[in-house]
């Protein structure tokens, strides 16, 4: 089969240029030539396409072999370059050859030619193969820095004795190291925690003599260390190089800190959504057992009530003293209770979105009057007067009346109970102009504390407790009153100086029909997000 040639000639003489591929061609060559016999032809003939082999004439009339080989080298084509010259002498021939010819030989020797070629050829192909191959280490040498300093990984690697020997700059980051501070120093050192170097000595020394490791080609996760000594978590995967001396290895690191941390975001949503689901849980049943246990305990308590206030009043025949004081007792303690129990149960009532509002227009002036009137007996066992006084003109108010009643109830017997012997409670109302009721209660009485604020409207929580209580009460007073104005989308707010006295504003909306609605939709909502 013939072989491929493409040969270029610098020639004035076209028999000679024919003669030599003649001779080629004998030779087993299939040559597509062409022939030159200027500098511009030939370097048109060089840009124009690739040459195996280029031969030239030592002397042309208008070029010559030197200057030809002089634009061949000028291109940088490692193309062979052979001179065939009738004339030139062995000096000469040495000069051209220090030049950078592959060859030369006279016309009248163009046997010599076959040999020369195939020599040339064969040279020119293991050099292109050898910077083929050099091209390719470098290509391939370049895809591997450029991994290695833009892997979003940590990569360090180690040699036989565990020092670093390469430092990745993500390694530099992660563990706060400048590469050039830490090449060639023990690794160890440098990331693995104190307690733990010593299993890895062991195991690096185990390997070199076994040639096996528990990690080595493994993914693990351990604890790291940076150079402040702060401690994290990272996942290991972890390669043995083998090379004629002795292995190295590769260390694959990625910091597991932020992945941890999410982690542990995601286990305590679970839990706290879990914990939520049970307190949901707990406050239904609790729920539906204060409705259920409504008739149960509110029947049998005001059995005893109603049968205390006959025996007291003496209806089935006359008691001793001892005997009435018992039994007045008996009367306090079950009203107190029942109101412990309504509280309660009206509390349950909200919280679970049950309580219903209704809507009514009425007298502001005529409720607080009633209201007035029925806390004034309490009131006048100790001289405190009760004043009423109307701010505005406006009298009438759309909301729920009894609601409105038990919650101005509530702050009346507050006030008069914390009051001193003597003094005033005053109670100031009036509509503003989006006919909103505004209304205080106010009283000169012992005040409250600034740190006490807070605590006032919790259910249960009494600001004087313990054995030494001098106030009665449920603790619950305030906390239902709060919550009343709330489920009128109203607000309350208190004002006190400890020693001198309190003001409780509050401020309520008028009813409308739609407020019943949006009231169970919002708690509801709220429901779902606790």
């Amino acid at each position: 089969m013939s072989i491929p040639l493409r040969l270029l000639i610098i020639e004035d003489c076209e028999d000679d240029a024919l003669l030599a591929v003649r001779e080629l061609r004998r030779a087993g060559y299939d040559v597509r030539f062409e022939r030159v016999e200027t500098a511009v032809a030939m370097a048109a003939a060089l840009n124009g396409q690739t040459w195996d082999l280029v031969i030239a004439d030592y002397s042309l009339p208008q070029f010559s072999g030197k200057a030809a080989l002089e634009l061949l080298k000028s291109t940088g084509l490692d193309i062979p370059f052979i001179i065939i010259s009738g004339s030139i002498g062995e000096d000469l021939a040495v000069t051209v050859m220090k030049s950078g010819a592959n060859d030369y030989m006279m016309k009248g020797n163009v046997k010599r030619l076959i040999p020369s070629v195939e020599r040339e050829l064969r040279d020119a192909e293991v050099r292109r193969q050898r910077r083929a191959a050099e091209e390719a280490l470098h290509d391939s040498e370049a895809r591997k820095a450029a991994i290695f300093d833009s892997a979003l990984d940590s990569i360090i690697s180690i040699d036989h004795a565990g020092n670093i020997i390469e430092f990745n700059p993500q390694a530099e980051r992660t563990f706060r190291y400048n590469r050039d501070d830490v090449v060639g120093r023990p690794m160890a050192d440098l990331i693995i925690p104190a307690r733990l170097r010593e299993k890895h000595r062991q195991a690096l020394i185990r390997y070199l003599a076994t040639g096996r490791g528990s990690i080595v080609g493994q993914r693990v996760e351990l604890t790291a260390m940076r150079s402040d000594a702060t401690e994290f978590p990272v996942e290991l995967s972890l390669t043995a190089i083998s090379t004629k001396a002795r292995p190295m290895f590769t260390a694959y690191i990625r910091d597991l800190t932020e992945q941890k941390m999410q982690e542990e975001i995601r286990e305590r949503s679970r839990e706290l959504e879990e914990q939520n689901i049970r307190i949901q849980e707990a406050n239904r049943l609790k729920s539906e057992f204060l409705a259920n246990m409504s008739h149960e305990l509110r029947t049998p308590l005001n059995a005893v009530i109603g049968f205390a206030e006959i025996l007291v009043d003496g209806r089935v025949g006359p008691l001793n003293p001892n005997q009435k004081e018992f039994l007045s007792d008996i009367l306090t303690s079950g009203q107190h209770l029942l109101q412990l129990i309504n509280d309660v149960l009206d509390l349950a009532k909200i919280e679970a979105g049950k309580m219903e509002l209704e809507s009514e227009t009425f007298s502001i002036k005529k409720v607080t009057d009633e209201v007035c009137a029925l806390m004034k007996p309490a009131a006048s066992k100790r001289n405190i007067m009760i004043n009423i006084e109307a701010s505005s003109n406006h009298d009438a108010v759309t909301l729920d009346q009894r609601k409105f009643k038990q919650v101005l109830y509530n702050l009346l017997s507050n006030a008069v109970k914390f009051s001193h012997d003597n003094s005033e409670v005053k109670v100031v109302y009036g509509l503003d102009s989006k006919r909103q009721l505004q209304l205080q209660v106010k009283d000169s009485g012992i005040g409250i504390k600034d740190v006490d604020l807070p605590r006032i409207f919790r259910e249960f929580e009494q600001l004087d407790s313990g054995a030494t209580r001098k106030f009665p009460g449920t603790g619950l007073g305030l906390a239902l009153t709060k919550k009343i104005i709330e489920l009128h989308k109203g607000s309350i707010l208190v004002q006190s100086e400890f020693g001198k006295g309190s003001t409780f504003t509050m401020t309520i909306p008028p009813l409308t029909p739609t407020d019943k609605e949006s009231y169970a939709a919002d708690h509801e909502a709220a429901t779902r997000e606790l």
